[in-house]
């Protein structure tokens, strides 16, 4: 990864709102340390939570939605949240979504994994997805949307991008994506408008898919 890329990354790790591009400022000695320390960090503590988070996770079959969703609100972090969802089924999962403020689901979002996540998406109603992808650009966090996207069902993405009606957020998410493969399919469905905004943007920047789009 570049360092900004780095300093991005530890941006929504974190799951803050501020711009963390100063880090790119650092030696990239000292960031990619920092970078490996928050990491070592994480997981140590996923670890050690890892038995709360299956108890927490069989639990949920046995309290309505609506309740689960007012405990995660009140009581629960969207960090908390995120790894519970990674021993529940994901329909379930998506179900207690429903119920979720938009805002929250977002930051479950941003803190989980994404293979998790996505499978999640694959269950939920595409304007729920809309909106909680509203919410995570409002935010900034494209990297974990690329992320997303590389893993989310072509057709459920390819109906998200329909509907998000954001031509800036399109092109975030694709320029953060790893399968430009299937960004490239996704294209031929874009409006018009869409393909010409976001092929200039990437020929000012040079960028490989502009090659392909």
């Amino acid at each position: 990864m570049t360092k900004e890329d780095i300093a991005e990354n530890i941006k929504e790790m974190l799951v803050s709102e501020t711009s963390m591009a100063y880090l790119g400022e650092l030696p990239e000695k000292h960031l990619q340390q920092l970078h490996t320390d928050l990491q070592t960090y994480m997981k140590r503590l996923d670890d050690n939570q890892r038995p709360v988070f299956k108890a927490i996770a069989v639990s949920t079959s046995f309290i309505p939605n609506f309740i689960i969703a007012k405990l995660a609100h009140d009581y629960f972090t969207p960090y908390i949240v995120a790894q519970v969802c990674e021993y529940m089924d994901p329909k379930s999962a998506a179900k207690i979504g429903k119920s979720l403020r938009v805002d929250y689901m977002g930051e479950v979002a941003v803190n989980g994994d994404p293979k998790v996540t996505a499978r999640i998406g694959d269950c939920m109603d595409i304007d729920i997805i809309v909106n909680v992808v509203r919410e995570m650009v409002k935010r900034s966090f494209f990297m974990k949307l690329g992320e997303l996207a590389d893993l989310l069902n072509e057709n459920h993405l390819k109906n998200v991008m329909l509907k998000i009606n954001n031509d800036n957020a399109i092109l975030q998410v694709g320029i953060h994506m790893k399968d430009e493969d299937k960004i490239v399919r996704l294209s031929k469905a874009w409006p018009q408008s869409t393909r010409t905004y976001i092929l200039d943007e990437l020929k000012k920047m040079d960028h490989p898919l502009a090659l392909r789009i």
